[in-house]
């Protein structure tokens, strides 16, 4: 994947989303519509496409300097994305199978701790979840029921302590098979939650 200044780099735990994402896709019939929201570099859409080849995966993020990015790891890895400008869900039109997003999720007073080689050269904005890191989980889980088919997933990838507090607000929400994933140091990375069926 090709990074710049607008985009943060991919990690390993990322995988763990992507790969939890597959898991659930491959067993979905047809063409499974994927939504990545909170894109970057595009790292996670241009990833299921490439190994869900059926899917039909859109990228949606705020930045079009992000974008800019994504469309290029897109197009270096030969799959097919749609990506869109857009603040959350504002551009979004129709209903997803699954929902993934990899929000900025530090709290703002922590991002001064941070490494100098995360805080100094990677993009605030893709690391700041606003005063307890949690802003966007609340309203991508608030949004997302708009967006989201009945049965249909939303996959989160999320901070080591936040876990419970996800969890949480998918509950509130009415999610149902609400599931905490750990990362291979055996520390919580991604929450998946399904909306119900007969909603």
């Amino acid at each position: 994947f090709f990074v710049n200044e607008h985009v943060l780099i991919p990690r390993q735990d990322t995988e763990i989303l992507a790969e939890k994402a597959l898991q659930i896709l491959k067993n979905m019939e047809e063409s499974p519509r994927v939504m990545d929201l909170c894109t970057g570099s595009g790292c996670i859409a241009v990833s299921i496409k490439a190994y869900q080849k059926n899917a039909v995966v859109e990228g949606f993020d705020i930045s079009r300097e992000a974008l800019n990015v994504a469309e290029r790891n897109a197009s270096d890895n030969q799959t097919e994305v749609k990506f869109v400008q857009s603040d959350l869900f504002s551009e979004a039109e129709g209903r997803y199978d699954m929902i993934v997003s990899n929000p900025p999720y530090i709290p703002s007073a922590v991002i001064p701790t941070l490494m100098p080689e995360v805080r100094d050269h990677e993009p605030v904005g893709a690391l700041d979840g606003m005063e307890d890191g949690l802003y966007f989980y609340r309203k991508i889980v608030a949004e997302s029921g708009a967006y989201l088919k009945p049965g249909g997933y939303l996959l989160f990838e999320i901070g080591a302590e936040q876990g419970a507090a996800v969890s949480g607000l998918m509950r509130e929400y009415e999610f149902e098979e609400i599931e905490v994933i750990p990362d291979l140091a055996g520390l919580d990375r991604v929450v998946k939650g399904r909306r119900r069926e007969n909603v």
